[in-house]
């Protein structure tokens, strides 16, 4: 009876082994195989309507990231939360920051603290002479340094998301610097209050999803933002005039929480950086056909639009010198990196 067990433990013990071998050989060659690829969903949240050029951005940058990262050791399954669904311009630094979403749009307005000074150059009014100044700006030295001063924030910017234009828009006549004061106008950020103010107006800080309803009863007087906002949010219907003197040239950043930006594999990074690149590319290209159009759908509308003459212009540019000034003086070296940058790029 003994002898009988002793067998029977020999046996067993030798059954398992041999199911042991074959459940390891079993997972390796399913690894072979990539079938054990790891999946991660990740959440890609932004400010604007989905067809606009930063939407373009974000939306092709999402399609990017699944087809690169169909075969690399982690595949990630983007979602698009479009036009402030989970957070808006002003919530989503912190939104990214934080990790509570991935990859975000970023409005550097809505920064906080010193070591956002630097950045703050994005506000300078009449800091580009043209779209490819801009772009040149973004793709040399001036993207890096930008980028090396947004990880102090815990984020790892990854590319440019095109916004457009932006000019000044009101219901009573602007024409020159002195048409905005005491004006109650809605700022977008931080520097462009301070453009606002400097000229005469009180800015007034708000979302954009904010703004048509503060037209509309009257609690402003008139907002800075693009043409392409002022049409696709039917800010039209509660607008009079409005600017075309390419105040700034504006985009905003992509950038990912860097915590879980340093997680990912070398080759999931790589992966999207390419689909970055791709998405940059859609956007700048949408935003400056957009930009002609977007003015013509403006006067089509209604609005009285006023391209100042040459020397109409220069008043505007001399009403804002006190801004570079200022911001020379605030944002430290960086912040002169960053405008020499810039400067070298016209």
């Amino acid at each position: 009876m003994i002898k009988f067990w002793n067998k029977s433990i020999l046996i067993g013990t030798i059954l398992l082994l041999i199911l042991a071998g074959c459940g390891k050989s079993s997972e390796t060659s399913s690894k072979q195989n990539g079938d054990a690829q790891k999946e991660m969903d990740v959440r890609i949240s932004y400010n604007l309507p989905a067809e606009h050029s930063t939407g373009i951005y974000f939306e092709e940058l999402a399609k990017e990231i699944k087809k690169n990262t169909a075969n690399t050791s982690i595949k990630l399954n983007p979602q698009t939360f479009p036009n402030g669904q989970l957070y808006n311009d002003q919530q989503l630094p912190d939104a990214v920051s934080n990790g509570a979403v991935e990859i975000g749009q970023l409005n550097v307005g809505f920064l906080a603290g010193e070591d956002a000074e630097p950045l703050r150059i994005v506000d300078l009014p009449f800091l580009f002479d043209s779209w490819e100044a801009e772009w040149a700006a973004e793709d040399g030295e001036y993207g890096k340094l930008f980028g090396k001063q947004l990880e102090k924030y815990n984020m790892k910017m990854i590319g440019f998301a095109q916004y457009g234009t932006v000019e000044l828009y009101a219901n009573k006549t602007i024409k020159l610097p002195e048409n905005l004061k005491g004006l109650k106008m809605r700022a977008f950020g931080k520097g462009n209050a301070l453009m606002l103010e400097e000229i005469g107006a009180s800015p007034v800080s708000m979302s954009s999803q904010e703004v048509y309803q503060a037209m509309q009863q009257g609690t402003i007087d008139g907002y800075s933002t693009g043409p392409s906002s002022v049409v696709d949010r039917g800010l039209t219907e509660v607008t009079k005039y409005g600017t075309d003197m390419q105040i700034h040239y504006l985009p905003f950043q992509s950038v990912v929480n860097m915590d879980w930006w340093n997680k990912l594999p070398e080759d999931v990074q790589n992966a999207v950086l390419k689909a970055s690149e791709t998405a940059q590319k859609a956007s700048r290209e949408k935003a400056k056909s957009d930009a002609e159009e977007y003015l013509q759908k403006l006067s089509a509308k209604g609005l009285e639009l006023y391209k100042p003459s040459a020397e109409d212009r220069k008043k505007w540019v001399d009403s804002v010198k006190g801004r570079y000034d200022y911001y020379l003086k605030k944002s430290g070296d960086m912040g002169k990196q960053l405008y020499d940058a810039a400067q070298k790029a016209n």
